[in-house]
Formats: structure tokens, C-alpha cells, sequence
């Protein structure tokens, strides 16, 4: 018996010691939140760990109406990106929507849609949104008169904000702009500095090609605008705290990005482009004085909003090295002259053939007697196959190098304070040999024309005009001139440069001089007749390289030149790319119109 009793009192003392402990526990955690909540709410000075904060931070949902990325601006100061809307912007509250749910059809009347699609946007909304007409994420721009007349209905789940379209239907120069994404890989390799701060993350959309991806670290800014509003555990907004707009307080940005860009041409570059259905191809115009680039125009078009990798029409052709054909004459010529291997008034004869390597020139029957002018006038490939005989590939390699063929041309440069920067972006080499310097014979009359392995950006070929404008001195094509806080105040400039300061790495002044008098001849007598009749009289070379894509024999048309011819103004390249063997030539209509379009904007 007594051992039983005994038991028994352990068992009690257990279980007194259990709720005891149980209840000191619960007397601890409740003085604890006692604590927090009523006499030391902020104790911690991290933000991170201010409860009251944190707290606040659970109940409030945003809406990003801008990201605070910089913009990017033609020379004439007007946005190319970031076009700014009035928008309406939806939050998800069915209690409020209930309650509004009689004036939905009013809604719907003064946004143009019907009540079956406003009403399905709304209770799609999950999260907050901006209002999407074409439900395709991209906010419907509202006029000033639909804005007062929501504001009227005094609707508690709705409002309207000033927001911001990154890419607009009307964006121009969209190759050479680029796009934003999300890049994990590039930002973790490129970006520690700002992953670690946390001022970036691994799912931060940042430049991914064009001028978004070369200037991002100025463009990227300092913080987005949003519009904030608080809910209770049921997704509810709390009356009261109301909706609160917090944008960044530093007055100095989002920065700009001020390019060369002349906005009203490009446009009008691209439409012209559109109207000759040129599929593949580009247009670069450089200022003549000193190589800005006003227009650099890509086809094919794409949407920088969705992108596909895969299909790389998003691709700059203006920068893709690519078969030039008889345009690459021009550096022929420029060697020919230079190295004194021609005499004056010396002739050449074309049959039509070489007699060796299969050699033709494009004109079967022969030109007949010429003189290297009346060769590079009419594009006899005779003519400059037995030029090239008397070169040797060191020397046009040498004469393609001061022509700035081989290198990339874009304006570089480098401070301290933001290191290397290339303006351009995924700008690719000219090529003249494949591999190591050949001196087959056979080899070299085909590069002469321009064809076997040569390879030349569109950019390259329009500097390369520049050049010979400036008496054999290369600039470098700058697309962007400052960058400027908001307040218009310069934060970075970008000065004119030259890349070839010796006399001896540039093409001689007299050699420049005739050879922009044969482009001259080009139109007057030769290849480029079509081109007069303009505002301008015109100069320049055509050229037609033959390509293979796939199994298909394709062809391009290119065009290079300059206007007008007594005082340049602007040198142009055009090519159109993959044109059919049969198909019409597109370059020189291109660049005639091209030309009037510089002409009328001129007057």
C-alpha cells in the first residue's frame, strides 16, 4: 500500500513540475510580445529587424509605375525610350468591388471596352495592375478627358496614375536600342557588387542588347516609383491609411542617355525600308563633318517587349560583318593609288573573262578598253583583278587596315571612375583573309572584288566614306554624345575622336580626293545612274555580293556614298541582304530616297 501512495506522489510531482515549466514558457513568450509590442516596438535600429515596420511592410501591397530607369534620347532631346501615359490602375478588393459593382458598366463606357472584358480584368487581378486593353501587360494610355471622368466615379479598387511605357508603338532605332530581360548568369558574373548590396538580384531585368546593355550601369537608376495601399488578413484594404505614392527623393535621376540620333529621319528611313519590303538589311547615315551616327536602321523589325533568342531578328545587321562585293573596289583602289602601281592614263582590257580560276566580269559580253577611273565607275571586275595582280595581300591587308576595315569603329573609351566603356553594342571585325595572309593569286583577285572571304559591317562601309571625305582620317562613329542628370546638368561627355593620329597609318590626301571624284563618275556614268535627278546631286560605289544561304544562291545589294557632292553633308551605307539572284536591285532606289529624305530634312 504505502508503495502504491508512494507512486502516486511521483506521478503528481511530474506533472506539477510539467504545467509549471509549461506555464513559466507561456508567461515568458507573453511578457516577451508584451515588450515588443507596448514599451520597446523599435528597439532594433536595422531596419531590417524594426518590428513595427516589418509589421506595416506584411500589409502593404505595390504597384510599380515606373522602374526609375534612365532614358534614352535622339539629338533633338525627344525620349526614343519611356514614353510617359496616364494609365488606370486596378487593385484586388472584391469587397470594394461588390460595392462598386454598379458602376462597372460606366467604367467600361469610358475605357472603350465592353463590361464582360472590364469586369473579367479585374477579377483576373490577383495582384495589382495596370489596366491592358489588349490584356497583353502593356498599360492602355488613357487622354486627359477618360482620367477625370474615372476620377468622377470615385471608384475605391481603381485609380488613376501617371505610369510609363518602356518600348511605345511608335519607338524607332529599336536594334540599335536594345531590350531589358532578365539575365541570372550575367548579372551574378558582371554585377557581385550590386548583387551583394542588394541594389540588384539574380531576378532583376537589366540591359540585354543594344544601348540598354552598354549603358546599364547609368541607366539602371536608383529606385522605382510605386503606388502603395495596405490590406488586413483577408487581402482587404484598410480604410484609413489610404493609397500612397513613393518614389525616390534624389532629384538628379533616372539619367539620360543623349545619343546622335536624329529621330524624324530615322523614322522616315524605316518607313522607306518598310515601302521597298526590304526583308534583311540595314542603313547607317554618319554625319559628314564628323561621323555621328543620325540613322542606323535594321531589318528585320521585331518587339523589344517579347523577345525571342532564337530568332535573333533583334540582332543590329548595321553591326554584322557580311560579303560586300564590289565596294570593297574602293580600298582596292585606295591601295592602287597609294603604292603608285597604276599609271594615269594606262588602260585595261575586258572581254568578259580572265582565262583562269573561273574568273568573269558581271558584264559578259567585256567592257572593252578602260581606265581604272572608267573600271571603278562601271565595276569591271577585270579591271581590278589585274590591279590586284600587282598587290600583294600585305598591302591591300594594310590599305583595308587605314580604312578602318578590320577593327570595330564604334566610339571606346575608358575613365577611373566607370571604366571601359564601347557605345556600341555586339560590334563585329571586318575580315579580309580567313586565316594567315595569302599570296595565291587566285585568292586575292577574288578578295579584290570584294567576295571569298572579305567581310564588312555597314557601319564600316559608311566610315569608310567619312574617312575618304576627311583626307584619309578615321573617326571614331560616336551614337552618343552625354549623359545628363535630370536636372540637364552633364555627368559624362563624350568627345570627338580620331583613331588614326599618324600620317602614315591613313590612306594619302590626294589618293582620297580622286577616289571621291570616281564615286562621282559612279553616277554620272557608271553603275549609280540611277540616283541622279534629286535635290542632290549624288556620289558613291554600288556593289553586289554573291552569298549562299543554305542551299540557295542569294545575293547582296549595297550602296555606299555621300551628298551632296559640293558640300557632304552625310555618307550613307545601305545593303539589302539575301535578295533573290533575279530580284530587282533594291540599295539604289533605297539610297536615292534615302538622299532626299537627308535633302528635305535639310531645307
Amino acid at each position: 500500500m504505502e508503495k502504491t501512495q508512494t507512486s502516486g506522489d511521483l506521478e503528481k510531482r511530474r506533472m506539477f513540475i510539467t504545467l509549471l515549466i509549461l506555464t513559466l514558457l507561456l508567461a515568458c513568450i507573453a511578457g516577451r510580445l508584451f515588450w515588443l509590442q507596448f514599451l520597446s516596438p523599435h528597439i532594433y535600429t536595422d531596419q531590417k529587424k524594426d518590428i513595427v515596420r516589418n509589421s506595416v511592410i506584411q500589409r502593404q501591397k505595390s504597384l510599380v509605375l515606373t522602374t526609375g530607369r534612365g532614358n534614352i534620347y535622339d539629338r533633338k532631346l525627344r525620349s526614343l525610350t519611356g514614353e510617359p501615359i496616364i494609365a488606370l490602375a486596378v487593385f484586388p478588393d472584391k469587397s470594394n468591388q461588390q460595392k462598386d459593382e454598379n458602376r462597372a458598366k460606366q467604367l467600361a463606357a469610358i475605357l472603350k471596352t465592353d463590361e464582360e472584358s472590364w469586369t473579367a480584368f479585374v477579377q483576373a487581378s490577383k495582384v495589382p495592375r495596370l489596366w491592358s486593353a489588349d490584356n497583353n501587360g502593356i498599360p492602355t494610355s488613357l487622354t486627359k478627358e477618360q482620367a477625370q471622368d474615372i476620377e468622377s466615379l470615385q471608384l475605391s479598387y481603381s485609380k488613376v496614375v501617371y505610369s510609363e511605357i518602356r518600348y511605345p508603338d511608335s519607338m524607332t532605332a529599336k536594334q540599335l536600342i536594345g531590350f531589358i530581360g532578365e539575365n541570372p548568369e550575367r548579372i551574378a558574373q558582371t554585377f557581385t557588387d550590386q548583387l551583394a548590396s542588394g541594389e540588384l538580384t539574380l531576378a532583376s531585368k537589366i540591359g540585354g542588347a543594344g544601348l540598354e546593355k552598354t549603358f546599364e550601369p547609368w541607366l539602371r537608376g536608383v529606385g522605382a516609383t510605386s503606388i502603395s495601399y495596405f490590406t488586413d488578413n483577408a487581402n482587404r484594404m484598410l480604410e484609413g491609411l489610404g493609397m500612397r505614392l513613393i518614389k525616390p527623393s534624389n532629384s538628379h535621376y533616372p539619367l539620360k542617355v543623349i545619343t546622335t540620333i536624329d529621330m524624324d529621319i530615322q523614322q522616315k528611313i524605316e518607313a522607306l525600308m518598310d515601302k521597298l519590303k526590304v526583308k534583311e538589311g540595314a542603313v547607317v547615315v554618319l554625319d559628314a563633318e564628323q561621323s555621328d551616327i543620325r540613322v542606323m536602321a535594321s531589318r528585320p523589325a521585331y518587339n523589344p517587349d517579347h523577345i525571342d533568342l532564337k530568332e535573333n531578328n533583334w540582332s543590329n545587321h548595321a553591326l554584322k560583318a557580311m560579303t560586300p562585293g564590289s565596294i570593297f573596289k574602293t580600298v582596292v583602289a585606295a591601295a592602287a593609288l597609294d603604292e603608285g602601281v597604276v599609271k594615269p592614263d594606262e588602260t585595261f582590257n575586258c572581254e568578259g573573262a580572265l582565262g583562269k580560276y573561273g574568273f568573269t566580269c558581271w558584264k559578259k559580253e567585256g567592257h572593252g578598253h578602260l581606265t581604272l577611273e572608267e573600271g571603278f565607275a562601271e565595276s569591271c571586275n577585270i579591271v581590278f583583278a589585274e590591279v590586284m595582280k600587282r598587290l600583294s595581300s600585305k598591302q591591300l591587308e594594310l590599305y583595308a587596315r587605314k580604312l578602318g576595315l578590320l577593327t570595330e569603329q564604334g566610339w571606346s573609351g575608358s575613365s577611373r571612375k566607370y571604366g571601359q566603356l564601347e557605345q556600341l553594342d555586339a560590334e563585329e571585325k571586318g575580315q579580309l583573309f580567313a586565316s594567315e595572309t595569302p599570296e595565291d593569286e587566285g585568292v586575292r583577285i577574288q578578295t579584290a572584288i570584294g567576295q571569298r572571304d572579305v567581310r564588312m559591317t555597314p557601319l564600316q562601309a559608311a566610315n569608310m566614306v567619312v574617312t575618304l571625305l576627311h583626307g584619309g582620317e578615321v573617326f571614331a562613329p560616336r551614337v552618343a554624345t552625354d549623359i545628363r542628370y535630370q536636372t540637364d546638368q552633364t555627368l559624362l561627355r563624350f568627345p570627338v575622336k580620331k583613331v588614326n593620329n599618324k600620317k602614315n597609318q591613313r590612306v594619302s590626301a590626294a589618293a582620297s580626293r580622286k577616289i571621291l571624284k570616281w564615286m562621282e563618275t559612279v553616277v554620272t556614268d557608271g553603275t549609280g545612274k540611277g540616283l541622279q535627278g534629286g535635290t542632290w546631286e549624288l556620289a558613291g560605289k554600288s556593289g553586289t555580293a554573291q552569298v549562299r544561304v543554305g542551299e540557295q544562291e542569294k545575293v547582296n545589294q549595297w550602296f555606299i556614298g555621300f551628298g551632296p557632292t559640293s558640300s557632304p553633308k552625310y555618307a550613307v551605307a545601305v545593303v539589302v541582304e539575301h535578295a533573290g539572284l533575279r530580284e530587282e536591285n533594291k540599295a539604289i532606289p533605297l539610297f536615292k530616297g534615302i538622299m532626299q529624305i537627308l535633302a528635305d530634312s535639310a531645307e
